[in-house]
């Protein structure tokens, strides 16, 4: 997507009979949420802060305040306002169960044994603490609504919740021509119905419903809601397709990166599942649009429902001891690199939104360019409340950077993923394994054969300019340095020799 551009131009969109106008250059600007410049502390009796932690499944960068030329995002963007934006964020596997176990234990896939959609993470570490678990030990109610951990019912973690999550595995679609059949059907749908009519919207009422309940209670919460959207099928309510009528999408870089190796990609297997896709050969530009359209009218229906959040903390007077959590559990594609979905190692894959808002911090309405990863979002979020950890985490925490968005970081983040892409079911066996590093300007990912422990493919790409792999450098004589470096940082990764 390129290096963040905050545009001053407005966009005007109809999500329900009215016309808003939003500046995006305004959206890292302008005061929201009543949340003041200061220090976050809890002295002096103050309430316990509560926790809203809102993820969405495959939502890349899209956003307004990102710099996104497309999004029509005036809620996430009023919620970026303010809180601090972290422009560089990385999830450690970008596909839903390791990525979402990864960020919610604070530990990185190797540690806590989920590597696939299957495992569970209790499978290897029968005792670990988990974020929503943390806060219920302490006396918070810990609600889930919606996705928070992977969704098939052997994913789901009682043991982090006041009471049981309802996993959504069905609803997704609802013209009768997507309900015949198998569990995928048309890639996308467009339909005149209300926002609850598709699942996302039952989630919000569920959300405000926990909101409702901690206040009437007394109890501080926390509360993960947990959207399906922009998730395939892309399925989203007429209105918010509507924004996107007369847009054209162009998907720049499609060619593979020079010289990378076959190891990094798949055969887009995910959106190829889908009725209405080709099961092989080129996808017809026409199709192409509507699948991307579809992307953006989810990301539009999702924050829409964002904005209902944001008004309800508002209407029940929480804006001031709540702290809010937005992010994506992995990254995407869309065409480029001749690659759809998500489930490899590149920049688009593994960069994922993240904003963070907390009351008083001196950081809020800035944005960061620190390299931060998902594993330190749990050390962040406890401390912000004043929890005290139990146990172990791999990740570090990020206050110092939501008090100074500009204070020098560590600037290294990792993430990984397997081959073959069959292996995620769990039935077939992985064969290699490729670990990433990110620094400021560079991605290097080394493939290792598993049953050997050696170095099979090498990937080193410059990002300085641009944050998608080009070209492949590995070899050259003027970067071997660099390359050293990196291959270091990755066989400690690999390791277990974790660095924050």
């Amino acid at each position: 997507m390129g290096k963040m551009n905050f545009r001053t131009t407005s966009k005007y969109f109809n999500y329900s009979g009215r016309i808003i106008s939003c500046s995006f250059s305004a959206a890292l600007l302008a005061p929201g949420l009543h949340m003041h410049a200061g220090v976050n502390n809890k002295a002096g009796g103050e309430k316990p802060m509560n926790v809203l932690f809102i993820m969405s499944d495959d939502l890349r960068p899209n956003i307004g305040c990102y710099g996104d030329s497309y999004a029509v995002t005036p809620n996430i963007d009023r919620l970026a306002a303010s809180g601090v934006l972290f422009s560089s964020a990385y999830c450690q596997q970008a596909v839903s169960n390791p990525s979402r176990a990864s960020l919610l234990t604070g530990l990185r896939p190797d540690e806590n044994g989920v590597v696939n959609l299957v495992t569970h993470f209790r499978t290897k570490l029968p005792d670990v603490v988990t974020l929503p678990q943390l806060f219920k030990n302490n006396g918070y109610l810990a609600y889930g609504a919606g996705k928070i951990y992977h969704d098939s019912r052997n994913t789901i973690d009682p043991a982090s919740w006041t009471e049981s999550v309802y996993a959504y595995n069905t609803g997704r679609y609802i013209l009768p021509e997507n309900l015949e059949g198998g569990d995928k059907q048309n890639s996308t749908e467009c339909v005149e119905v209300d926002d609850t009519a598709y699942i996302d919207g039952k989630v919000t009422n569920e959300a405000i419903k926990y909101m409702h309940r901690a206040r009437k209670d007394n109890q501080p919460f926390f509360i993960a809601v947990g959207y399906k959207k922009p998730h395939a099928p892309y399925c989203a309510p007429k209105k918010y397709w509507d924004i996107y009528e007369n847009t054209v999408f162009e998907i720049k870089n499609r060619e593979r990166p020079e010289g990378s190796p076959q190891l990094a990609f798949h055969s887009n297997q995910e959106l190829r599942g889908y009725k209405d896709i080709p099961k092989e050969g080129p996808i017809p530009s026409e199709k192409e649009q509507q699948v991307i359209r579809g992307y953006y009218a989810c990301i539009s229906y999702l924050d829409a429902q964002v904005g209902k959040l944001l008004d309800e903390l508002e209407t029940q007077g929480l804006s001031e001891n709540t702290i809010i959590v937005l992010m994506g559990d992995h990254g995407y594609h869309l065409g480029e690199q001749d690659t759809w979905c998500k489930s490899t190692n590149f920049e688009l894959d593994a960069r994922v939104p993240l904003i963070i808002a907390a009351p008083r911090m001196n950081g809020n309405g800035k944005k960061s360019d620190a390299v931060v990863e998902f594993v330190d979002v749990y050390p962040t979020v406890a401390h912000l409340a004043g929890i005290r950890l139990q146990g172990k985490l791999s990740g570090k925490n990020l206050a110092p950077l939501l008090a100074n968005p500009g204070k020098p970081w560590k600037n290294v983040a990792f993430n990984q993923f397997f081959r073959p892409y069959g292996a995620l079911s769990g039935n077939r066996p992985q064969t290699h394994m490729g670990y990433s590093v990110r620094t400021d300007n560079w991605r290097c990912t080394n493939w290792y054969d598993l049953s050997t422990g050696e170095i099979v493919e090498k990937e080193l790409y410059n990002l300085d300019e641009d944050r998608i792999e080009v070209e492949n450098l590995v070899g050259r004589p003027e970067y071997r340095k660099v390359e050293k470096q990196l291959a270091k940082k990755l066989l400690d990764y690999r390791n277990g020799n974790y660095q924050k």
